[in-house]
């Protein structure tokens, strides 16, 4: 059975539940006030079966008051009805209507003339005009416009054969959809004696079975689907494209409402901020400027926003052009949504369009010519290719994270997609390579290449700067470059410059290939001056102050030289601010071993006398021997190893 989602679209009183009800016999107008009032105040729903194909309605308000709960049910489906009264022909509903499922994209459209037995031939053929001029351009402009009367059934088989015809045309990506995330927009909560919390919507994308685990965004709490139903029967899944009932455990009625989304848990990233391409119909009141208030509907839901103009500082009626819009609430799009904006005073529509970036950034004048680009070419390429593909996405949000790279959940969260699929996709593309960490890290080669470059750039510069330094610690590179990405990715950067002859590591520092410290001839002057005052004072040497004060060289320029030596090997820290020669080191080994035999227990005050030399040098040494392993500490004394 092949399922085929059909939305009203239409003015009040146009004959849009009574048409539904003669084509299915079922009534969706379930509140008792629709009932009592005569007009639909909420979306309602039926459906029917033609041959292979199950057929389900979504019945809208045509109230002008009622356009948001229009938009919490036109969403996901694959054709429009749009449906005109042959006494009254175009009225402002018909036209709001109309704007907004051209603006949401609807792939599909049949127009419908009701009550078309309560006028004359020559009244019906001027509406059809009418709906011709109004539909001149649209998807519309060459769908069927079927004549009907509700009441006495002429021209209902001819609408069902056209609505069968639309069904078996019908492709939107069914399977792409499928293969993707599951989103459920919520449209109605409600608690059903002896089974729980329910939600209804419809199932825009993904596969969704009973005992999945779920969760409601943007909250993030969790449930578990106990049963599933479609068209009021029980179901062992639903697929995307189909009207759907899950009865939820682990989830209050309160924990939910219209406009939230079921989910995978951990599968999609909420957000306040979005970049959008908008079309502002014609007949908008006013032009949009920046902080204009809108109301931003997506899915089954409604948001308070701000819109921010990208290109200039108004967006005219009937412009096209991208801005950034702030909501005040968290919202769940990916890119390629469509949505409605809608001004509260007066209330109307004002535009739509397509979310080109899901968390973009506060785009500054500096950035905003290439930030503007992006998008562009990002939004050609929507338009231009399958609606399926993820291949347009997936260039523009790894390009969009430059240096840093995304990883593949973050991908998967943004796009709805596989990560299978991501990586299938990733790995054949020429321009992204993948970073072996976990999850995988996407990352334009570009932009490798340019932060391989600036690295290299840097320690070139380090070099000039500090001739007398061996290099760079891994710490601090990796801090300046690469300070909120993973060790893998930095390791892996590492791994390739020198993969390439480009830098040396030793131990935990970086240099470039072919680097050596070397001193300047007032350095090396410098260099003599220090082991000269080593060489001639032991055991008594000064310390690094001592040797500042005596020699005749500028203090920095001793005490650079200094740790210059202590990193080549020529000098070793023995501890407080005493450094000694290796030939020095050597001499005091001796010496211990000479006054002192193996296992031999000696004091401090003997190892003073030994060596002529006052408390203020034994104690560094025999702590600098006691790390060596050549002494131990026993007591107050040392045992000989």
């Amino acid at each position: 059975m092949r399922d085929f989602l059909v939305g009203t679209a239409g003015h009040i009183d146009h004959g849009k539940t009574t048409l539904l009800k003669a084509l299915t016999g079922i009534d969706a107008d379930r509140l008792e006030e629709e009932k009592r009032r005569g007009i639909t105040i909420d979306i309602g729903f039926a459906h029917m079966s033609l041959g292979h194909v199950r057929i389900g309605f979504v019945d809208v308000p045509g109230h002008e008051r009622l356009v948001k709960n229009m938009l919490a049910g036109i969403g996901g489906i694959d054709l429009a009805l749009l449906i005109v009264a042959a006494d009254e022909s175009i009225m402002p509903q018909t036209l709001e209507h109309f704007h907004i499922c051209r603006l949401l994209d609807i792939p599909a459209g049949i127009v419908v003339l009701t009550k078309c037995d309560s006028v004359e031939p020559e009244l019906l053929n001027l509406v059809r005009e009418e709906i011709r001029a109004m539909t001149r351009g649209s998807l519309l402009e060459n769908s069927p416009v079927i004549a009907v009367d509700s009441i006495s059934g002429s021209g209902l088989e001819r609408l069902k054969q056209a609505l069968l015809d639309q069904a078996r045309g019908s492709g939107r990506n069914r399977g792409f959809r499928r293969e993707r995330l599951i989103r459920l927009p919520v449209d109605r909560v409600f608690i059903k004696r002896g089974f729980g919390t329910v939600v209804t919507g419809t199932l825009t994308s993904g596969i969704i079975e009973q005992g999945d685990a779920v969760a409601v965004y943007p909250s993030g709490k969790r449930g578990k689907i106990r049963r599933v139903e479609i068209f009021n029967c029980e179901a062992a899944k639903a697929v995307a494209g189909q009207r759907t009932a899950l009865n939820l455990s682990g989830l209050a009625k309160d924990d939910l409402s219209r406009g939230m989304v079921l989910s995978r848990p951990g599968g999609l990233r909420p957000t306040r901020s979005l970049d959008a391409s908008i079309s502002v119909l014609t007949d908008a009141p006013r032009p949009l400027k920046r902080r204009t208030p809108v109301r931003f509907h997506h899915g089954s839901g409604q948001w308070h926003g701000h819109v921010y103009p990208l290109e200039g500082k108004v967006v005219a009626p009937g412009q096209r052009a991208m801005v950034q819009l702030r909501l005040d609430q968290p919202a769940m799009c990916w890119i390629g949504d469509r949505f409605i904006l809608r001004m509260d005073s007066p209330p109307v529509t004002v535009g739509g369009g397509v979310v080109l970036d899901d968390h973009p950034p506060r785009h500054r004048a500096r950035n905003l010519s290439g930030a503007l680009s992006a998008l562009k070419a990002l939004h050609s390429g929507l338009e231009a290719v399958n609606r399926g593909t993820d291949q347009i996405r997936l260039e523009f949000l790894v390009r969009s994270k430059g240096e840093p790279g995304i990883d593949i959940g973050e991908l998967a969260a943004r796009t709805g997609s596989p990560r299978r699929r991501l990586l299938e996709h990733l790995r054949e593309h020429p321009d992204i390579e993948l970073v072996p960490q976990e999850p995988s890290l996407a990352v334009t080669r570009a932009a490798l290449r340019n932060l391989q470059e600036s690295m290299l750039s840097y320690l070139n510069d380090f070099h000039s700067r500090n001739p007398l330094a061996a290099g760079v610690s891994r710490e601090e590179l990796r801090n300046r470059f690469l300070r909120s990405s993973s060790i893998d990715y930095f390791q892996f950067l590492l791994q390739r410059l020198e993969q390439r002859e480009l830098i040396r590591i030793d131990r935990s520092i970086v240099m470039r290939r072919g680097w050596a410290p070397r001193l300047n001839p007032a350095q090396e002057g410098v260099r003599r001056s220090i082991l000269d005052a080593l060489r001639r004072s032991f055991p008594r040497p000064p310390n690094l102050t001592e040797l500042k004060q005596r020699l005749h060289h500028p203090p920095s320029r001793t005490e650079e030289v200094c740790f210059f030596l202590i990193q080549q090997g020529d000098l070793v820290r023995v501890g407080g601010e005493f450094v000694l020669t290796p030939f020095q080191i050597d001499r005091l080994k001796n010496e211990l071993k000479i006054k002192f035999s193996p296992g031999q227990s000696f004091s401090v005050p003997e190892f003073k006398d030994s060596l002529g030399i006052s408390r203020k040098y034994a104690i560094p040494f025999l702590e600098y021997l006691d790390r060596e392993g050549v002494t131990r500490r026993q007591g107050d004394g040392r045992i000989v190893l």
